[in-house]
């Protein structure tokens, strides 16, 4: 589903979520300096000819644009059949930060978060994501995916028995207007190709749905229950699970 890219650095560093501009050199192959890549990162959009979608997309064009979708407020989503859904709740907010879809050991979970009308977020956060890796001692290697570089990670972890292991995902961002929807692959779905490739398309046939109020880039689109699945055979209720 993605190409590998040269492996990143192993080696642990000690940094912030909110990580600067690279300083580094720039490529010597192409003469480019770090302030033009830094600059040319930041303002390439991902295209998304076939999905995901902004909810001002969904003009007709396409069968799948009319699909029944299960509504979550920020989201609506189109769950493989016998997959579980959960809404992943904030402690101490109360409020729904994200939606996990679990299925045979593999789970996909989807975050909208809002951007400004310019600059996409997944360069930045691609970044924050990898020092994060670091500070954990884990490891990153990045690839091209469908909608531009793909993060697969392996974190230090201990299992149900108490044994060291290590954790793998696959983390993607896509960039749409006033918004990116951050997909993160875990289980059998960030190790197993045709679990991926499961994930990887309800990942393109997902809605966003931004609204037209304020938001500062980074916040978090609000997720919501819905009343009833749009589908009630294919998609059942979601389950709330407190974080």
């Amino acid at each position: 589903m993605f190409r590998r890219r040269a492996k990143q650095s192993e080696t642990p560093v000690e940094t912030t979520d909110d990580t600067g501009p690279d300083q580094t050199a720039g490529d010597p192959a192409t003469g480019e300096s770090a302030a033009t890549a830094e600059s040319s990162d930041a303002t390439a959009k991902p295209e998304r000819p076939n999905g995901p979608w902004d909810v001002t997309e969904l003009d007709g064009s396409r069968p799948s644009h009319s699909a029944p979708r299960l509504d979550l407020g920020g989201l609506r989503i189109r769950p493989a059949a016998g997959m579980q859904v959960q809404l992943q709740v904030d402690q101490s907010t109360g409020k729904a930060t994200s939606v996990l879809l679990v299925a045979d050991n593999a789970a996909l979970q989807l975050m909208a978060i809002a951007a400004g009308k310019t600059k996409p977020l997944w360069p930045t956060t691609r970044r924050a994501v990898q020092a994060d890796a670091d500070r954990k001692r884990g490891t990153t290697q990045e690839g091209d995916g469908p909608w531009g570089p793909v993060l697969r990670l392996s974190i230090p972890a201990t299992t149900s028995d108490g044994k060291t292991g290590v954790q793998p995902s696959v983390v993607l961002g896509i960039d749409g207007p006033r918004w990116m929807l951050r997909a993160t692959m875990l289980g059998r779905a960030a190790v197993d190709q045709e679990q991926m490739n499961t994930m990887m398309a309800i990942v393109q046939d997902t809605v966003v749905v931004r609204g037209d109020e304020p938001m500062a880039p980074g916040e978090l689109i609000k997720l919501t229950p819905p009343a009833r699945p749009e589908s009630a055979t294919d998609v059942p209720p979601p389950t709330t699970e407190t974080a």
